[in-house]
């Protein structure tokens, strides 16, 4: 029984310790390297007495500790003389973290549940001065924070690798620590996301599509999340979670419109489909007040809708298709603003120009239509037609001109905004292979692995996006 063996103190209101000088800190312990959420939840902070050490448990009389709960982790309040535990584990002494599991940032039944999982003879635990690491909560502010997302079930080994894989490039992505924890077997794995707070909140939705396609969903006894409760109006709320004092309850999905493709209606006039050359047709200006229209020919050839929204379980993904590989990626840039708007409510009276550039296929398309997003955020500009001008597949840089106009509320019909480009699930095919986040490999009929090609189009695009 772990509670006879290690004695938790509730935490006293208005307590004050008297912790040991930092000198012995230092100096009782072999100097531990920060772990990655420790600096993203305390960004510029250079921990001075930062060790790590393993517990003694003894069969009899445990690890001779007394502990008090707090947010920042446990407390060593008393120590047994004949506990034989480290030198660096002292009065003062907070745990931060056991077996790589972090005990920052949760509440006392989270912390409880978390250490007892993990306790247990030659237990590695992370430790640092209770001064110090106050001093440092007090400091930092709304600059980091820490989030932990307790996985519903065991976690393999091949499902590790590529688990940490995604973790790794939607960390980057984000610009936050995402790391897997407690992956032994002895204990219910966790993610741990640390970063300021407005990334933390930010990338957790997507966090949470990614692990639900991992099938790997948050557990409902999650370590991180009180029970669910009703709120005061009467409707039932998500679980709470208490992340480093501030609670967060998770609110129902949001009521998301569905959207179908547009099709080509054939009574349409060419007179919609043709750029204005009216005099009096306003134009509108790029960045810099040059009016790239009228620097640049109009749209060529048929106008074209070859692609459809697929439905996601957070988001949505765009699928397009096309005789050439430039005419599946317009066209995935065409599906892109088709998704916020009706294009067919579009005029064609100006353009916007983007360039991009990536290490690999995914990179280059992701930073293209990250491109459209970052012009449509910056100019309000609408593409009803996307062209490619230039495509280099060897090196990887593509340029490409969309045409459309200023996006107007009174005018044009509200679709759903799209937040962020993603790269989770995003898929390039041609006739001979496939291009995934896994690599390039030879296309199949596997419907796992693109499907089988579109008779007559067998270049293809899927990419996921946040809405």
């Amino acid at each position: 029984d772990i509670l006879a063996q290690v004695r938790w103190f509730e935490p006293s209101v208005g307590r004050r310790w008297s912790s040991p000088p930092t000198s012995a800190m230092t100096a009782s312990g072999p100097k531990a390297t920060a772990p990655g959420w420790l600096l993203a939840a305390f960004p510029g902070h250079e921990w001075q007495t930062l060790c790590s050490c393993c517990l003694k448990v003894k069969p009899e009389g445990g690890a001779g500790l007394d502990l008090e709960a707090s947010e920042l982790g446990y407390m060593v309040d008393d120590i047994e003389q004949d506990a034989g535990q480290a030198t660096c584990l002292q009065r003062g002494s907070m745990l931060v973290a056991i077996q790589g599991v972090p005990l920052i940032g949760l509440d006392e039944d989270a912390l409880s549940a978390a250490f007892g999982e993990n306790f247990r003879d030659g237990a590695q635990v992370l430790v640092l001065d209770s001064e110090e690491l106050q001093g440092a909560s007090k400091s930092r502010g709304s600059s980091g924070c820490l989030a932990h997302i307790s996985l519903g079930g065991p976690c393999s080994a091949d499902v590790k690798d590529v688990v940490v894989r995604d973790l790794t490039t939607f960390a980057a992505r984000g610009g936050v620590v995402a790391e897997l924890c407690g992956t032994d077997g002895t204990a219910t794995p966790v993610v741990v996301l640390a970063g300021s707070r407005d990334k933390v909140s930010a990338a957790r939705p997507e966090l949470g599509a990614l692990l639900a396609y991992h099938g790997l969903g948050c557990s409902a006894g999650t370590a991180s999340a009180a029970p669910e409760s009703e709120s005061t109006d009467g409707r039932s709320d998500g679980p709470v979670v208490e992340v480093a004092g501030t609670v967060m309850r998770s609110l129902p999905a949001r009521n998301r419109r569905k959207r179908q493709a547009p099709v080509e209606d054939e009574e349409e006039t060419e007179a919609a489909k043709q750029p204005k050359t009216d005099a009096n047709t306003e134009k509108e200006p790029a960045e810099g007040g040059k009016d790239e229209a009228a620097e640049s020919s109009a749209p060529q050839g048929e106008e074209l809708h070859q692609y459809e929204y697929m439905d996601h379980t957070a988001d949505v993904i765009l699928h397009s298709w096309g005789t050439s590989l430039n005419q599946a990626i317009a066209q995935v840039c065409v599906c892109f603003f088709s998704y916020m708007t009706e294009l067919s409510k579009l005029e064609i009276n100006t353009s916007v120009e983007v360039e991009a550039s990536g290490h690999d296929m995914l990179d280059m398309l992701y930073h293209l239509l990250d491109e459209f997003l970052f012009t449509f955020g910056t100019t309000f500009v609408m593409c009803r037609r996307v062209e490619i001008l230039s495509f280099d597949q060897d090196n990887l840089k593509i340029r490409a001109r969309g045409w459309g106009e200023k996006f107007d509320l009174q005018k044009h019909p509200q679709g759903t905004e799209i937040k962020a480009i993603t790269m989770h699930q995003m898929k390039v095919l041609t006739p001979e292979t496939l291009t995934t986040e896994a690599g390039v490999t030879p296309r199949t009929s596997d419907t796992k692995e693109g499907g089988s090609v579109k008779e007559g189009f067998p270049y293809e695009c899927y990419v996921l996006v946040d809405i």
